[in-house]
């Protein structure tokens, strides 16, 4: 994300701190030959680190717009392709580990990444792939954990979400081991809850919201003890105690091995377009949070339908990526967001010509912006120092963007977020 003054908003603007962000793990994918991961992959299945805001993939061409979670210092625009089944018609999946020498984790972390999968239209045959995730995997090179192993010795806690909604019931899981705990389907009455909350639209079509051809936001929380495991997509929870439908995730072992990102096309038919069905990784982060004491609630102001704040994550943690997304906003217009702490206290805004907007913001930390899509949504990303002064603190956020149907004063305004900071 381009972090810009806005010029017609005459404040003094200080961009809030990220020099402190605590990754223990970060991995943009700049290049191969700096890549800190160790790729395990099943036959047929190609891993090539590219540009993919000016990729081309056998035949065709694409252009991706920047992955909504850069990491301070990687390259804009690069990332890791994965394509598999490409050519033998068989399933063939493959699991990235964080570390060239695996680093194993254990208690309270958090594994994050963001994902496109790519989806031709209209769909072609053999169309069903999948980002996978995974914690406390063993990097077993015979049996990497994808469903295509599932039932064949896996470890650990894994799961997936495919692109379209191609699954009767598992187009999301979660597994422990051999074990599946839970699975959803988008087009399962009562299941598509989750689905919808996080995809704003559907781009091959259909009834219910779901992950092809956007970025994903993945987030993967374990607990202090290991033995819970709770299952962000674009802030969403579609598995952990606050999700809708509920679903049993408790663990029978406490998580501890390694953190695993990857692709899998679960299924023996070759795709028709196989060019065009892909996945691309990018901003591979493994956090643990700083203690706080008592862990942060989560707070929101304002509706749903305007802004969300979709940290990721239970609590709002110390030290890793933070996102709010406007929804049904003007289309195609441009979308500022004024990032501050305390919130919420109104301040007045003169744009001039009588045009006043009171935003609930005293400090202002930053004005970011961003277009807003064909669905008049927008996201932005900030990262959350590691700074324990913050325990218990609130950011407040407030969006601003574009009217251009009333140019006496151009702007509409969100009625404000706010967020409290936990660990």
């Amino acid at each position: 994300m381009h972090r810009l003054a806005n010029p017609l908003l005459p404040l003094t603007v200080g961009l809030l701190a990220v020099s402190g962000v605590r990754a223990q793990f970060a991995e943009t994918f700049d290049s191969q030959a700096t890549a800190d991961v160790t790729v395990i992959s099943q036959p047929d299945c190609i891993v090539s680190y590219v540009d993919y805001a000016n990729m081309t993939v056998g035949s065709q061409t694409f252009a991706l717009p920047e992955a909504p979670r850069p990491i301070a210092g990687g390259a804009p625009g690069r990332g890791v392709l994965v394509q598999c089944n490409v050519t033998q018609g068989f399933a063939a999946g493959v699991n990235i580990l964080a570390g060239s020498t695996p680093v194993t984790y254990s208690g309270r972390h958090r594994l994050s990444f963001d994902a496109w999968i790519n989806v031709p239209v209209p769909l072609p045959n053999g169309s069903t792939e999948q980002l996978l995730w995974g914690v406390g995997v063993d990097g077993d090179p015979n049996i990497i954990e994808a469903r295509n192993n599932r039932g064949g010795g896996t470890q650990g806690v894994y799961g997936w979400l495919a692109g379209e909604n191609g699954y009767g019931t598992e187009d999301a899981a979660i597994n422990e081991g051999d074990l599946e705990l839970c699975d959803l389907g988008d087009l399962q009455p009562g299941e598509d809850v989750p689905f919808n909350a996080a995809f704003d639209s559907n781009s091959i079509g259909g009834p219910n919201g779901c992950a092809a051809n956007t970025w994903v936001r993945v987030d993967i929380d374990v607990d202090d003890n290991g033995l819970g495991v709770r299952v962000y997509f674009n802030g969403v929870e579609f598995f952990g105690p606050n999700a809708n439908p509920g679903c049993p995730t408790q663990l029978t072992n406490p998580v501890n091995g390694y953190a695993m990102i990857g692709f899998e096309d679960p299924f023996s038919s070759l795709g028709s377009n196989p060019d065009a069905q892909w996945c691309v990784l990018d901003n591979f982060r493994v956090v643990v949070p700083t203690g706080c004491g008592t862990a942060g609630v989560a707070a929101q102001q304002g509706t749903a339908s305007a802004g969300e704040i979709l940290n990721g994550g239970g609590p709002p943690a110390i030290g890793a990526p933070l996102t709010t997304r406007l929804r049904n906003g003007p289309v195609s217009s441009v979308a500022l967001l004024a990032v501050g702490s305390p919130s919420p206290v109104t301040i007045p805004l003169s744009l001039g010509g009588g045009c006043t907007l009171n935003v609930e913001l005293a400090l202002l930390d930053g004005i970011f912006t961003n277009p807003t899509n064909a669905d008049g949504g927008a996201i932005l990303t900030i990262d959350v120092p590691a700074n324990t002064a913050l325990c218990g603190g609130q950011l407040g956020f407030q969006y601003l963007w574009l009217d251009p149907a009333n140019p006496s004063c151009p702007f509409q305004l969100t009625q404000g977020l706010a967020v409290t900071i936990g660990s």
